[in-house]
């Protein structure tokens, strides 16, 4: 019963040991004044106990016919805390708009039983959330973010910061198409070209480029071009597409025909040549 020690074995055990006492039948061991158990060997584990407490054991040594001897001294031992959760792996950020980037990671492991996860954006906490995954939105286009992922037991444990993740948002898209096209022959060597400005843009535009059979001809401020120097009797097709303020092209228009006229007889008859006069 001499020098009881107590030893913590995680969160939910104590091992006991003492000086084994000569010619005794078994030791009862004593739990904040409670007999809880009884034991030949100088040694036992307590288990099933709590964690992050404190708990005092004693000891008596009980011979052949039940009879108890003095109690040891006290000596107090706490529990461990119960580990923490696991740290969030498998990050990955995914860009799903101008505005928006996507994330997803692999669950964490928590004793204790686990809460929510902290999201973390360039250093700075943006949410919590019970999933898994996080969208995080109203974000700026074509900027790069790096987040982190912890996670919290119900016990209010933290686990460390997962490994960083980046992702950079995509570019704004352009203006939506021209409306309305029209190519109409002028000539046999002029093609005239004509539209109305795109519905909506987030930016404003500033012009236009012309695209005749897919190669773009020409940028224009207006709504409208003239082609010139074509060939006579011959069919092209034309499109539009608009350029906003970023000089960021949008979509392209739907794509319009027309057939330049035949040539024009320019050149006058030749003057007639030996005149006679026939008669008296």
């Amino acid at each position: 019963r001499d020098r009881l020690k107590a030893t913590a074995e995680g969160p939910y055990a104590v091992d006991l040991d003492w000086k084994r006492v000569r010619d005794v039948e078994g030791y009862y061991i004593y739990r904040d004044g409670n007999r809880v158990a009884e034991t030949k060997p100088s040694e036992y584990r307590d288990e099933g106990l709590q964690p992050e407490t404190t708990y005092e054991y004693r000891v008596s040594a009980f011979d052949d016919d039940g009879d108890e001897g003095d109690l040891s001294d006290a000596v107090q031992v706490t529990t461990e805390a119960l580990p923490g959760p696991s740290v969030p792996t498998d990050l990955v950020a995914t860009a799903a708009s101008p505005y928006r980037i996507d994330l997803a990671w692999s669950p964490s492991e928590a004793e204790a039983g686990l809460d929510f996860y902290r999201v973390f954006r360039d250093g700075e906490e943006i949410a919590t959330t019970d999933n898994t995954s996080y969208a995080d939105s109203s974000l700026e286009p074509e900027t790069e973010y790096e987040y982190r992922v912890s996670a919290v037991d119900e016990l209010g444990n933290e686990s460390d910061r997962s490994d960083p993740s980046s992702a950079t948002t995509e570019t704004e898209p352009g203006p939506p198409a021209p409306q309305n096209l029209t190519a109409v022959a002028w000539s046999s060597t002029q093609v005239n070209l004509s539209w109305s400005p795109p519905a909506a843009s987030v930016h404003p535009v500033q012009g236009y480029n012309v695209y005749q059979e897919g190669e773009p001809i020409g940028f224009v401020v207006s709504t409208a071009f003239i082609d010139t120097g074509l060939t006579p009797e011959t069919t092209y097709g034309y499109s539009v597409a608009a350029v906003d303020t970023r000089g960021v092209e949008g979509e392209m228009s739907e794509e319009v025909s027309a057939t330049t006229d035949a040539p024009s007889d320019v050149i006058p008859p030749a003057r007639p040549t030996g005149l006679r006069l026939v008669g008296n």
